[in-house]
């Protein structure tokens, strides 16, 4: 009993993870103007790498290792948000794993107290995303 609703939990933790992202996503994108395709992709990358720059005060060094990594994870996550034959849990998992390949790319790059930080602004997203489910 205890290991499913462990699991249960898990699963809500990464669809909040995933909600949090798509939330974040469709916002950068509104702000954007709406833009689809390739540049509305760049652009949500481009601006997702300036908060990170911001947040975590990366090196210029730093900053040209992360962008190609974000540039090729926005497409992925764009597509599964998109992909209505996807549940919200399967898409919350496949998001969830896009994340942590994301994050262990960004690793060596990091220092260990930038990959500290930025794993502390994950979980604060994923707590936010939480409190605005139970509020619903």
């Amino acid at each position: 009993m205890k290991k499913d609703a462990s699991r249960l939990a898990a699963l809500l933790l990464a669809l909040l993870t995933t909600m949090s992202v798509c939330t974040a996503m469709a916002a950068a994108q509104n702000n954007m103007g709406g833009q689809s395709g390739a540049q509305g992709n760049n652009a949500e990358a481009l601006q997702k790498l300036e908060k990170m720059a911001a947040a975590l005060q990366l090196t210029p060094a730093q900053k040209q290792q992360v962008r190609p990594i974000l540039m090729e994870e926005a497409p992925k996550l764009k597509a599964i948000k998109n992909d209505t034959s996807l549940g919200p849990l399967q898409k919350a998992m496949k998001l969830r794993q896009i994340g942590d390949a994301t994050d262990a790319k960004l690793k060596p790059i990091l220092t260990a107290q930038q990959y500290q930080t930025w794993q502390q602004m994950r979980e604060q997203e994923r707590q936010q995303m939480m409190q605005k489910m139970e509020n619903r």
